[in-house]
C-alpha cells in the first residue's frame, strides 16, 4: 500500500519529474538539431558565458556539478569536434585551462537561440505572471541551500534569466 504523499513530497515529486521529463525533450532536440548531448550544451554554454570564454578545468567541472574524470571526458569530446581548445594555464603550469573555439561560440550561440525558443513554447507558459516571485525566490533559495547560482555570473538579479539558455 502506498502512502500518501504530502504537499511538499508532492512537490519535490512534480518538480523532479517534471524536469526530467522536459530535460530529456529538451536534450532530444539539442541532440536532433545541433548533434549536442545536454552535458555538451551545458559545458559550452559555461565557457560561453565566463570572462574570456574560458576556466579552469576544474572550475568548468565545479561549474558542471561533474567529478574530474567525467568533466574530463567530456572536454575531451569536445576537443576532438573542435568546439573547445585546452591548454596548460600560462601562470600555474599544473593547471589545465578549457577556451572555447570561434566554432564552439557559433555553435553554442545557435543552439541556445533555438533552447532559449523551446523554453519559451513549452516552459515559460506554465508559469503564470502572477506566480514568478514566488517561484524565483524559491529557485533562488534551492540553489543557495545548494550552493549554486541560479543566474549565470554576469547576470544582474532582476535581469530575465532566459536569455542564458538555462532559465
Amino acid at each position: 500500500m502506498t502512502m500518501p504523499l504530502t504537499p511538499r513530497q508532492e512537490i519535490w515529486r512534480g518538480l523532479l519529474h517534471g524536469q526530467r521529463s522536459m530535460l530529456l525533450r529538451l536534450g532530444a532536440d539539442l541532440k536532433r538539431d545541433f548533434d549536442l548531448s545536454l552535458a555538451q550544451y551545458e559545458a559550452l554554454l559555461a565557457l560561453f558565458q565566463s570572462p574570456g570564454r574560458s576556466l579552469s578545468a576544474t572550475g568548468l567541472a565545479r561549474e558542471l556539478l561533474y567529478s574530474s574524470g567525467s568533466a574530463t571526458h567530456l572536454m575531451r569530446r569536445l576537443s576532438e569536434r573542435g568546439l573547445v581548445r585546452r591548454s596548460v594555464d600560462a601562470e600555474d603550469a599544473r593547471t589545465h585551462r578549457v577556451h572555447l573555439t570561434e566554432a564552439g561560440a557559433d555553435l553554442i550561440e545557435r543552439a541556445t537561440a533555438s533552447h532559449v525558443a523551446a523554453l519559451a513554447e513549452q516552459f515559460e507558459p506554465l508559469i503564470a505572471d502572477a506566480d514568478v516571485p514566488a517561484l524565483l525566490g524559491f529557485a533562488r533559495a534551492i540553489a543557495a541551500h545548494e550552493g549554486v547560482r541560479s543566474a549565470p555570473p554576469l547576470a544582474e538579479p532582476g535581469v530575465a534569466e532566459s536569455r542564458d539558455g538555462t532559465g
